[in-house]
């Protein structure tokens, strides 16, 4: 079963725990929740940093906090830097407001009334207990109360990560946002502030619905319809006490509105900078042919050097669990893989798909091993569920929380997973370069491994040599470290191939029981041309990369290029099962992180695994070899 399914499974079951045993979440535990949540937010937002606008905001905010009635933990605000007009609330106080609102506001009280009623949300745990009704978090389930008390801070920033990924804080209930408003519209009231801002707020939203709905869209996307919730407010607010003195608007408030005309705006910078960018930006160069067989044959010298051990477990079905190439069967069509591997006449000898980058300080050496099927779930069962479920998807996956129900499949046709080898650079002798690190693809998670004696912090990884060694699962051919153990040993029910380089590509079948040779394949000379056309018969869908920026080498110097990819092929055509869920290096992705641009870490590895691995400013990005961008030596 793929991590993603056990995911959505357990989601469905703890979703149903928690409508029988409700479970809150204690104050503390709520507000390093949200602290965690606010680290993965402003990961992806602009903050506005002008020390009196910021200033401006935060006061407001406290002084609304003092009339309500949850005064005990610390609240901050926060301006996001973008013209969209929205503003949200992260449990334990965490408060966000967007530029774009503060400049739609026209008045002090309607501003008021947008951060009165997030703060009404905090008031009320709405945050907390979204979360807890989301399912994830749940007493007995690898709860966050326990995790924050004992856990380590990586699992909880990941289920953070997770929350956040999803949108559990950014729309309540009809009930909450109804809730809200009452505390806001009471909590404006007792500040001495005119709660009608928040009905005259709601006014000026239903206007720009009908004529810029574009401006309002992510607000309405997290928030109800201003209608209702103008009645209900203006009910309530005719409810309070007459006679009160209450503020409209401020000079303060005009001072802000003013100073935020004057500030620069990053979306006009952006796309100042995106229009210079696009006029700059080139596609990859193409060598001349001495230049171009030179660098093939010094990368492919660099990945036999480093080249895997794999160690294929096998399965039920051990023909479909042999490492092959793409057109094993004489052609590139994708969707007859899955058929033809059953045909004996098509021998399944072994390649391994190889690519090689080089900055000025290492070596990345990915590789990519195919698999006619992934017949996770039984050959015949397997597909058959796969389609079932992806018709289920089709039919109700506005309910899917995660976005990855069509992940969470059993079989389909073509399998292409992989690894990264990192090398240390000793000099132009690649000879001399030593195996630093290795990343491996398992059902679009990313693993890390460091050889023995490193000080890096990845998982210990078995070697011969410079070679890493690796296990690949039967059946669905998730890549991880080869450990020899003993739950590795129990899904091998057939037994093991073990593959290992020989510059010549033998049959499985005709070496029973024995190490089988496999030979490498240059990804650029195969896959990748097919895929600079976008859909064809290898490829069953395209993206488009659009301009990939990254620094080359040129003599000493680095230098910033811009290179226009465009759409290309992303996933590998299929049919059987959950179509087209094969990709190839450029459509990889790491599930764990799907904000990241599609395939980068095969397109931009050094950027990648620095960040990954929070490597210091020594490790080079800039690359004196990197065919797919058009940078040879």
């Amino acid at each position: 079963m793929s991590r993603a399914l056990r995911w959505l499974i357990l989601f469905a079951f703890t979703g149903c725990i928690v409508a029988q045993n409700p479970f809150t979440l204690s104050e503390k535990d709520e507000i390093e929740l949200g602290r965690l949540a606010s680290a993965e937010i402003e990961k992806d937002v602009l903050l506005l940093e002008n020390p009196a606008v910021v200033k401006y905001v935060d006061d407001l905010g406290q002084s609304l906090v003092k009339s309500s009635t949850r005064k005990g933990i610390a609240y901050t605000f926060k301006v996001v830097d973008t013209p969209e007009i929205n503003a949200f609330a992260l449990p334990g106080g965490f408060i966000y407001v967007n530029r774009g609102l503060i400049e739609a506001a026209q008045t002090e009280d309607e501003l008021a009334g947008v951060l009165a009623h997030e703060i009404g949300h905090v008031v009320a745990r709405h945050g907390a207990d979204q979360a807890v009704r989301a399912g994830m978090v749940q007493t007995g389930l690898g709860a966050l109360g326990g995790l924050l008390g004992r856990g380590s801070s990586s699992s909880i920033s990941k289920m953070a990560a997770e929350m956040v990924a999803t949108g559990v804080f950014m729309k309540f209930s009809r009930q909450a946002e109804r809730e809200a408003d009452r505390l806001g519209a009471r909590m404006m009231y007792d500040a001495g502030m005119q709660p009608r801002g928040m009905v005259s707020f709601f006014e000026m939203l239903a206007g720009l619905q009908k004529n810029q709905p574009n401006a309002v869209q992510k607000f309405f996307s997290s928030h109800p319809s201003p209608a209702e919730r103008s009645d209900n407010v203006s009910a309530l607010v005719s409810g309070f006490p007459s006679g009160a003195n209450l503020v409209a608007d401020t000079p303060a408030f005009r001072e802000t509105k003013t100073r935020l005309a004057s500030l620069p705006r990053p979306e006009v910078e952006a796309a100042k900078a995106a229009a210079a960018i696009a006029a700059a930006a080139q596609p990859p160069a193409e060598p001349a042919p001495d230049v171009r067989a030179r660098n093939m044959i010094r990368a492919r010298d660099i990945a036999a050097r480093f080249a895997p051990v794999f160690h294929q477990a096998l399965g039920p079905a051990p023909r479909f669990d042999y490492i092959t190439n793409f057109d094993f069967d004489g052609d590139w069509r994708g969707d007859n893989n899955w058929n033809n591997a059953a045909n004996a006449r098509y021998p399944l000898k072994a390649y391994v798909y190889y690519a090689v980058f080089e900055t000025r300080t290492h070596f990345f050496i990915h590789y990519a091993a195919f698999h006619p099927r992934d017949y996770k779930g039984g050959e015949k069962r397997g597909a058959l569920l796969s389609e079932a479920m992806r018709a289920g998807v089709a039919l109700g996956g506005q309910y899917d929380p995660t976005g990855r129900a069509d992940e969470a499949v059993m079989a389909h046709e073509n399998d292409l997973e992989g690894a990264l080898v990192v090398a240390e650079k000793d000099g132009e002798d690649y000879t001399k370069a030593r195996l630093l690190l290795v990343e491996t693809l398992a059902h679009n998670n990313y693993l890390k491994y460091t050889p023995p004696g490193s000080s890096l912090p990845g998982e210990a990884l078995m070697v011969e040599g410079v070679r890493p060694r690796l296990f690949v699962e039967p059946k669905g051919h998730g890549i991880e470290s080869w450990k020899d153990s003993p739950e590795q040993h129990k899904m091998a029910e057939k037994g093991f191939v073990i593959y290992i380089f020989a510059a010549a590509a033998e049959d499985p079948e005709a070496k029973p029981g024995q190490a089988v040779g496999y030979e490498l394949v240059p990804t650029y000379e195969t896959f990748w041309p097919r895929a600079r056309s976008g859909k064809n018969e290898t490829y069953g869908l395209e993206h488009d990369y659009g301009i990939l920026s990254a620094r080359f080498t040129e003599g000493a110097e680095d230098t910033l290029r811009h290179v226009r990819l465009g759409v290309m092929g992303s996933a590998l055509n299929g049919a059987v099962g959950a179509a087209n869920m094969s990709r190839p290096p450029w459509g990889w992705f790491d599930g764990q992180d799907r904000g990241r641009p599609l395939g980068e870490w095969f397109l931009q590895p050094a950027e990648t695994i620095r960040r990954r691995w929070k490597l210091p400013e020594s490790f080079s990005t800039a690359y004196a070899y990197h065919p797919f961008l058009g940078q040879f030596r």
